[in-house]
């Protein structure tokens, strides 16, 4: 059966009969934030369409029109999917994503931080040409030795720049969101470029 179905296979080649599909990849996306709240979820029932437009809003100086989506509980998603074609490769630009939990209120700083870190991701996908393979490589040459990978922990320098802030009180509850690692100055200088849509000047 194989034999045949190679032979066949062969024959429909040199017709130039073949067809292939395209291929969607799995998405790319980057680990949600560890979140510490701090007290029980005390949210009222929200309408998950508004309340991703308010979280788009949060978003939009950097992240204009990426699809975003809300849901119960914390953390937060960002990523891409490719179409890939085995003879022609990658066909359009890639779709990215958003993902966001709704712990605390869409006017809530912990909110916003979590959206600003989510769009870093964004801004470094489009930085690197969506290779996540040169993303991940710079990322942990430009923050080595963290407690979690280059990558996240660079997109809290960038949710920093762009007013994130990631451990605070609120009503007199107190919340963390994020990887929890500082930002150098040379960190916080690649940050901007990423955020600019340039890759870093320096890896020191």
């Amino acid at each position: 059966m194989a034999r045949t179905t190679r032979w066949l296979l062969l024959s429909l080649v040199a017709l130039g009969m073949v067809f292939l599909p395209a291929f969607t990849t799995p998405p790319v996306a980057a680990g949600p934030p560890q979140l510490t709240p701090g007290g029980p979820a005390d949210l009222a029932e929200v309408d998950s369409a508004a309340a991703a437009g308010q979280v788009r809003q949060l978003m939009s100086p950097w992240c204009t029109g990426v699809p975003t989506s809300v849901h119960a509980g914390s953390g937060g998603q960002a990523g891409f999917t490719v179409d890939w074609h085995p003879l022609f490769g990658r066909g359009a630009e890639p779709s990215v994503f958003v993902k966001v939990g709704l712990q605390w209120p869409t006017d809530h700083a912990g909110t916003r931080a979590v959206a600003l870190h989510e769009c870093a991701h964004i801004l470094q996908y489009r930085a690197y040409g969506f290779d996540a393979v040169a993303l991940a490589a710079d990322m942990d040459r430009i923050y080595p030795d963290g407690t979690s990978s280059g990558t996240e922990h660079m997109a809290d320098c960038m949710a920093d720049l762009m007013g994130a802030v990631r451990v605070g009180v609120v009503d007199g509850r107190g919340y963390s969101a994020g990887y929890g690692g500082a930002c150098t100055p040379a960190q916080t200088a690649a940050a901007a470029e990423l955020i600019e849509g340039r890759l870093p000047l320096s890896t020191e």
